[in-house]
């Protein structure tokens, strides 16, 4: 049985307005082509979003498919702006789900601030320096949304944290010369787990 490649990359909170707050809405900068300490980037042109509309959940931890059924905490829209990928969420009413109250108001009072994406990686390469890219750096060309989760760690643009095993493993999947895309049995063999934080 194949697996996916999932990977994930953390964001943060934007500022909130007096109609969002009132219609339990926040929004967040969930992705940008900003290069990370692992040295990738998923480019903002490549996001492909439909599988992500027809379901368009937002997670608490990346907790999707547990049996909790209030780890699903809301819905939400997503959308480019100004080179950077925003998602809207809409949490749970408090009877619905306590779990999504609770991580509103921790959202409302700073105690939550970050976000992380869960993407499927269609196409990837290295840099091409003819473009101005980096060499070293791996960029993430295709990619899906599958959902988003508000999470607990995180950090700024300039600070990222990923699981360097899984990005060494990319890295030696994508040879320098091999700039196309993962074939299906490669991009299948396993879930990776990245976490960049904005």
């Amino acid at each position: 049985m194949s697996k996916e490649r999932i990977v994930l990359r953390n964001a943060f909170v934007r500022d909130t307005t007096a109609d969002q707050i009132e219609n339990r809405q926040v929004e967040f900068v969930i992705s940008s082509e900003a290069v990370d300490s692992y040295r990738t980037v998923f480019k903002i042109d490549g996001w492909n979003l439909t599988d992500y509309t027809r379901n368009p959940i937002v997670c608490y931890q990346h907790r999707a498919n547990s049996d909790d059924p209030d780890n699903i905490i809301g819905t939400s829209t997503v959308r480019v702006e100004n080179g950077e990928l925003i998602g809207t969420v809409t949490f749970e009413d408090a009877e619905t789900n306590p779990k999504a109250e609770k991580i509103f108001r921790k959202v409302q009072s700073g105690t939550l601030k970050m976000a992380s994406i869960g993407a499927k990686i269609e196409k990837a390469r290295f840099g091409n320096e003819e473009n101005g890219e980096d060499k070293e750096v791996l960029y993430f060309t295709e990619q899906r949304l599958m959902e988003w989760s508000i999470v607990s760690i995180g950090s700024n643009p300039d600070a990222h944290k990923r699981n360097a095993q899984t990005v060494a493993e990319l890295r030696t999947e994508l040879q320098p010369e091999d700039v196309t895309s993962f074939d299906e049995n490669k991009r299948s063999l396993r879930e990776a787990e990245l976490l960049v934080n904005n």
